[in-house]
């Protein structure tokens, strides 16, 4: 069963001056087995949608539908610990949720709090340290002695820990230098292919977006304006313009170079992959 949202409404603070409609009747199904982008301006709903995954927040109205669950206002938390078994979620900064003694033991909390023994819950910790690229020989360190994209990673190490199906992360590039923004999206799209998790990411990066994700949902004003493929998103011009979305760098380049007469391959979404193109179309 996919991932979908069925007339999915979500209001903060209902019967109080206070109350914010944050969610409108959301319709939406998710691609199991992809990674899929949610993108829009601050304040559309974007986090507010991922935490109803693992029923973090229930719908004021309208249901969920994860896996093999259906998630109404009506449910009571105790009965969705195997929920949040399956759908692991990392909220950006994940690293100040770090709070154990020693690298080990964090990342060995989730498995044992689903009942998991300690002699597993520590196998488990050292593989998935090992495939979010941390030494396992810094387990009995303090996670509080480490640099901010070793306590992230170890931060992810924990959820994945767990085995989660589903893999939800709210901003997890926020923060980052180059280069350890694109060494998370790598270790990302890793676990969706390698481990065949399916992953869904919360970001403003559209380089992000264009690079290594699937599919796009677009949130606007608590609703969901568009779900496409990254491919059909970025070739629709008009509506980048109407949603006022910054066009990746290496799009906007080829753009120059087409109004310019050059005429390039379709598909293209990287560098490298465009200056091998453009020195094809050069004459010695």
């Amino acid at each position: 069963m996919p991932i979908a949202f069925e007339k999915v409404s979500y209001t903060y603070a209902p019967g109080t001056p206070f109350s914010y409609a944050a969610l409108k009747e959301v319709d939406l199904a998710i691609e199991m087995g992809k990674i899929t982008a949610i993108i829009g301006p601050t304040g559309s709903g974007k986090s507010t949608l991922v935490q109803h995954l693992n029923a973090l927040l229930q719908p004021s109205d309208g249901q969920v539908l994860v896996l093999d669950r259906i998630i109404t206002h009506a449910d009571k938390p105790k009965q969705l610990k195997s929920l949040r078994k399956n759908v692991g979620l990392v909220f950006q900064f994940p690293e100040y949720q770090l709070f154990e003694e020693t690298v080990l033991k964090d990342v060995m909390f989730g498995p044992l709090n689903f009942g998991v023994s300690e002699e597993e819950a520590k196998k488990r910790a050292m593989e998935t340290l090992t495939v979010v690229g941390i030494d396992p020989s810094i387990a009995e360190k303090s996670p509080l002695d480490l640099s901010g994209g070793q306590k992230r990673r170890i931060a992810i190490a924990g959820i994945l820990a767990i085995d989660p199906k589903v893999l939800v992360l709210d901003e997890p590039t926020a923060g980052l230098d180059p280069q350890g923004s694109k060494s998370m999206m790598q270790l990302f799209t890793q676990l969706n292919r390698q481990y065949e998790k399916t992953v869904l990411i919360v970001t403003h990066d559209m380089e992000h977006v264009l690079n290594y994700c699937d599919n796009v949902v677009v949130m606007q004003d608590g609703k969901c304006v568009t779900h496409q493929t990254v491919k059909e998103f970025f070739n629709d011009g008009k509506l980048l313009h109407e949603l006022n979305i910054k066009v990746p760098n290496v799009l906007r380049f080829k753009e120059s170079l087409a109004k310019g007469g050059m005429s390039l391959p379709e598909g293209i979404s990287d560098l490298q992959t465009l200056a091998k193109a453009i020195a094809g179309r050069i004459k010695p």
